[in-house]
């Protein structure tokens, strides 16, 4: 099914270079939810990720994916003609986050531990779970990388410079937070991360707002937008689409 993409292009006359890289990574991020066999379900579990998109973009993927529904088709690979429709939105979509200044957390706190989870999620994207269950043989700190296992899959992820000096003092011990050999909870690390914030004047932030803010700073800084999803441990881009 993927090897179509190519052959469904070199079909297609007059494409600028632009289009057809357009195209064709609109019908890899298709392809990649759908997988290799098209149904109805597929269809419909495709539609409802480009409803968290913008009108615009939605009609554009949508596009594409109906002139490639239509060629594979044609060329016998599906035995139905399936079409997709633009589905109506009934709730205004959210504003994109906007970005707020966070060097306050590098300053000195009563929450040391809220802290240092603020510090992880803003600076490096990683979940709170995630983080509980990091343990310090997972980090290399001479090569400033450290390792997420997640569900018998691996990740590796770059440490910023600045976070080395706060990891250091933690090193000794089995898990990256821990208590007594064992991890924390996770209400005991949003309790730590909630005190922070509020002691910051941040209380109307989360876990998942700091993580927005790693997002939007990775898009302000021109990061391909695969590179973040490999960063973030996401299987696909569409869900990093919103905030381009």
């Amino acid at each position: 099914m993927r090897e179509g993409i190519s052959v469904f292009l070199e079909e297609k006359q007059g494409l600028s270079i632009n289009s057809r890289q357009a195209y064709k990574y609109d019908l890899e991020q298709f392809l990649d939810i759908v997988g290799e066999r098209i149904s109805e379900t597929s269809l419909k579990i495709y539609q409802a990720q480009l409803s968290k998109l913008k009108i615009s973009a939605q009609k554009r993927k949508i596009s594409a994916c109906n002139q490639f529904l239509y060629f594979l088709y044609q060329k016998g690979k599906l035995e139905n003609f399936y079409r997709l429709d633009l589905v109506k939105q009934t709730e205004k979509k959210a504003e994109k986050p906007a970005l707020i200044d966070l060097e306050s957390f590098w300053q000195e706190s009563n929450y040391p531990e809220g802290r240092l989870l603020a510090l992880l999620i803003s600076e490096m994207g990683l979940l709170p779970s995630e983080i509980l269950a990091l343990e310090v043989a997972d980090i290399n700190l001479n090569f400033q990388v450290l390792r997420i296992t997640k569900a018998s899959q691996q990740r590796v992820v770059a440490i910023p410079t600045d976070l080395i000096s706060e990891l250091e003092p933690l090193m000794k011990q089995t898990y990256l937070f821990d208590r007594v050999g064992k991890p924390y909870s996770r209400q005991w690390a949003f309790r730590q991360l909630e005190s922070f914030l509020r002691e910051k004047g941040f209380s109307d932030l989360s876990a998942q707002a700091l993580r927005e803010q790693f997002i939007l700073r990775q898009f302000e800084n021109k990061v391909d937008l695969y590179e973040i999803a490999k960063k973030l441990g996401l299987k696909t881009v569409l869900t990093l689409e919103k905030y381009r």
